[in-house]
């Protein structure tokens, strides 16, 4: 058995004596109580971290002892605790890569040459796994800074934070008192022509300050910053800073403050803007400060200081909770807890984390993915409202650098991985048989299958008292509450131009008739001529005296007569359209509940529907069943009830601008549910929560219809 201390390669790095540049500088940070070391690389603003034992190797690099003697005497000193001849090979290897050490050895122009190649390589690879956050450096903006930072210096005292927070906190107040205003109708105003070409100016000159903001507060630390370019986020430039510098400083709270640098100088360009929203009147001036504000304060909030996505609020939490390049070794940790618990990889070492390390790396990993899978897919079907190939191929690089590569990999590393020799047969099975139990779960194992929707406790039609005409109340026939029969007269409604119109077709009908008498004698042609006038002014006068009728309203069922809104004195006089709603005719007790179903679900539950499951508001814990007994012909956009609407905690997205809260944005299906007599005392216009159950099918069958749904609303195919 080899010895686990030796590597094949360490011939090829035992004879070399390299050590550490002079520009290097190493610096002690504690992380959760542990001592690490950073070599800090200040001519490229970069930092590298080490733990104890590689800088008890690394930090002897003096470039007059071997490597081999190096190592010979940290295994004298240290025993089972040195490194390996393979970590020193890995270490040295990465500080190669980074160009930090200086060797013996004459440089190779075509290693040099292959380095920076790879380089390259690595950027276009980060690029190209981050499409929508391309990264493209331009300047060294040093020098710049340097040169301005005595202007920006008192910025970082107390005179900074006392005018930020005088000019941030009365900014607040102003966004809450107009805060309707602010926000009323914000996707229309938002998403129009005009304000996205606004919007388009303001945002890099709100991104620039940002961006300075974490230069400065890097150079006010005493840090170096080496790079300024644009960054193609969403395809829309915008300028960048590389303050990674930051992380080589020992206090957590100045690298955090460092990191929160951009969202506080766009908190207070938002609150300058909110002053000038307020003071400005109507118009182009108003409209900038308006999208400056919005700009500032969302991107902020939803974007910089989400800490799932990486922006600025991942690095802040990265340097509160002391887990450096919390991301990565968080994916790290779940690869080795497959390999360790799953795979059963024997011999595998133990990770290198503390408990409460591995408690954040067990939530961050699975948050941080389905967070950025939800914005990217967001962003692409954004994108392809406007720009369609473009966001249909955003979509599919996210599928395969979020699903397609990490699988991939996976299964690359269960075929070729080393780690795996002694039990790659298990791990291949095990994972060729969890992929295909997966399918056949997703798409031939049927599972149960559910659409949900809300309705109310619906009156029949003809307890409704809608007005059969336009005309004017004349008075309320019964006492609002009275118990009247199918037929009783209810309400009395006048329009003076039908009767005077009906009066008139009467005469101008006789008048005819007359003159038909008068041609009994005469000419053919010219009676028949007079019958056909008299059929036609029949037929008018039946309308009108129809609609005549209709001036009054009667009971269409026996019940308790009940005015929709007004009471009872305050409707005489009162003008009304025909079909306006004015009472009910309520019988003893509820048969129906009408449930509106949204358009994409209409053909299942004509098709595939087994069972209806309800549940009423009143009766929380109780479950019924009750059939359809009725579906109302054709879709409406038309709600039974304002309940419905998703701004009153119902399902349906309702027009804004229709003032009656009823219209939905979609069409919707109307049927209506019998109720079992244990519910014929729940009130009318009770919510009731639906459940239809429908034929099993297989989950992935199920969100694949749901996707084409969302895909065929989206972009209106």
């Amino acid at each position: 058995m080899a010895n686990p201390f030796e590597s094949a390669s360490w011939f090829q790095v035992a004879r070399l004596r390299p050590r550490l540049k002079t520009h290097v500088r190493v610096r002690r940070h504690r992380y959760r109580g542990a001592l690490w070391y950073v070599l800090d690389d200040g001519a490229a603003g970069k930092s590298h971290r080490l733990p104890r034992g590689a800088y008890l190797f690394v930090g002897r690099l003096d470039g007059r002892r071997t490597v081999e003697a190096l190592w010979d005497a940290l295994v004298d000193e240290l025993g089972e605790d040195a490194p390996t001849q393979d970590d020193v090979i890995s270490a040295l290897g990465q500080l190669h890569g980074a160009d930090l050490l200086s060797t013996d050895v004459l440089p190779d122009a075509v290693e040099m040459g292959r380095r920076q190649k790879k380089q390259r390589r690595q950027l276009l690879m980060q690029n190209l796994k981050s499409p929508m956050s391309l990264r493209i450096p331009l300047v060294d903006p040093e020098a710049f800074l340097t040169r301005t930072m005595p202007w920006v210096r008192p910025l970082f005292g107390w005179p900074g934070i006392l005018l930020w927070f005088a000019v941030v906190i009365p900014a607040l107040l102003i966004v809450g008192t107009h805060w309707k205003e602010l926000t009323g109708n914000l996707a229309d105003r938002v998403l129009a022509a005009d304000n996205l070409l606004i919007m388009a100016l303001c945002y890099p000159f709100v991104k620039v300050i940002h961006e300075l903001a974490h230069g400065y507060a890097a150079k006010a630390n005493g840090r170096e910053v080496r790079e300024m370019g644009l960054m193609l986020l969403v395809l829309f430039p915008v300028p960048y800073v590389d303050a990674s510098a930051a992380s080589a400083l020992p206090g957590k709270w100045r690298r955090a403050l460092i990191g929160a640098a951009g969202m506080i100088a766009e908190l207070f360009v938002a609150a300058l803007a909110a002053f000038a929203w307020v003071a400005l009147e109507p118009g182009v001036a108003r409209a900038v400060a308006y999208n400056v504000m919005l700009i500032a304060g969302i991107s902020t909030v939803l974007v910089n200081g989400n800490p799932l996505l990486r922006f600025d609020g991942y690095y802040i939490l990265s340097d509160v909770i002391e887990i450096p390049n919390l991301g990565n070794r968080a994916n790290r940790y779940w690869g080795h807890l497959v390999d360790r618990y799953v795979f059963r990889t024997h011999g595998t070492r133990p990770f290198d984390a503390t408990p409460g390390e591995k408690r954040w790396f067990l939530f961050y990993g699975p948050a941080a993915f389905v967070a950025r899978m939800v914005m990217l897919i967001g962003i692409a079907l954004l994108v392809a409202q406007r720009f369609f190939v473009i966001g249909v191929l955003i979509a599919l690089w996210t599928l395969w650098t979020g699903i397609g590569l990490p699988l991939w990999k996976m299964l690359s590393h269960v075929f070729t991985s080393p780690q795996l020799h002694r039990n790659r047969r298990f791990a291949v099975r095990l994972t060729l048989g969890t992929l295909a139990a997966v399918m056949l779960a997703l798409f031939v194992v049927p599972a149960p299958h559910h659409i949900y929707a809300q309705g109310i406790v619906w009156l029949p039609e003809e307890a409704h008292v809608r007005a059969g005409t336009n005309g004017m109340i004349r008075r309320i026939a019964v006492a609002e509450g009275a118990q009247v029969q199918p037929g009783a007269l209810l309400v009395e409604t006048a329009q003076p131009s039908l009767e005077t119109e009906v009066t008139r077709l009467a005469w101008r009908l006789r008048e005819l008739q007359a003159e038909a008498d008068a041609e009994l004698a005469g000419d053919l042609v010219k009676r028949q001529i007079s019958q056909l006038a008299i059929r036609q002014a029949a037929q008018q006068l039946a309308v009108q005296r129809q609609r005549l009728g209709d001036l009054n309203m009667t009971a269409g069922a026996e019940g308790r007569f009940v005015l929709a809104s007004a009471s009872a004195t305050d409707l005489p006089g009162r003008h009304v359209r025909q079909g306006d709603l004015i009472g009910y005719v309520t019988p003893g007790y509820a048969e129906v509940a009408r449930i509106a179903v949204r358009q994409d679900d209409i053909d299942l539950v004509r098709g595939e529907l087994k069972r209806v499951r309800f549940r009423i508001a009143a009766l929380p814990g109780r479950s019924f069943t009750g059939p359809i007994v009725r579906e109302v012909p054709g879709g409406t956009y038309e709600l039974p009830s304002e309940a419905l609407a998703l701004s009153n905690g119902g399902t349906i997205p309702t027009n804004p601008t229709e003032a009656n809260g009823r219209k939905a944005l979609n069409r919707v299906f109307l049927f209506d549910v019998g109720l079992p007599p244990a519910l014929r005392q729940v009130p009318f216009g009770t919510r009731v929560h639906v459940r239809f159950q429908l034929a099993w099918e297989p989950l992935g069958w199920q969100a694949m219809r749901r996707l084409r749904q969302l895909l065929l609303s989206r972009f209106n195919a």
